[in-house]
């Protein structure tokens, strides 16, 4: 089970079933743990939304964006499934931890994000298909 430090919560937010927590395509770099519910992570078609995943206690929803520093919009929509329950995280210290990393493992870990993103892309479009 992932320990969290109670004191990285800044917050928490409570969303109801089809709240949408995060939006794809804006360009906030905000992160949250869901701490109670879950959270289905869907992309926009011209079919409709698309679920690409389900989330659940203690899983991250917005990391992608945090770790590109905002500079990208978001891959995809966070939508809550039921009541759910979030801790926003405290993002000054997250980012303080993350740049302590050395530059190529910090460039290991974009890789990584660009490498789902695209991923991302390849699925939604062959499950719309």
């Amino acid at each position: 089970m992932l320990e969290i430090d109670p004191f990285i919560i800044l917050e928490e937010e409570v969303h109801n079933d089809g709240d949408v927590i995060l939006r794809e395509g804006s360009s906030t770099d905000w992160i949250y743990i869901i701490l109670d519910g879950t959270v289905k992570i869907q992309k926009a078609t011209h079919k409709g939304p698309v679920t690409i995943t389900t989330l659940g206690k203690n899983d991250f929803v917005g990391e992608m964006a945090f770790l590109e520093k905002g500079k990208v919009p978001r891959a995809a929509s966070a939508v809550a499934s039921g009541e759910v329950r979030l801790g926003v995280l405290d993002q000054d210290r997250l980012t303080k931890e993350y740049d302590s990393l050395s530059p190529q493992f910090r460039k290991l870990v974009l890789t990584l994000v660009r490498r789902l993103r695209y991923i991302t892309e390849i699925v939604v479009r062959l499950v719309i298909e």
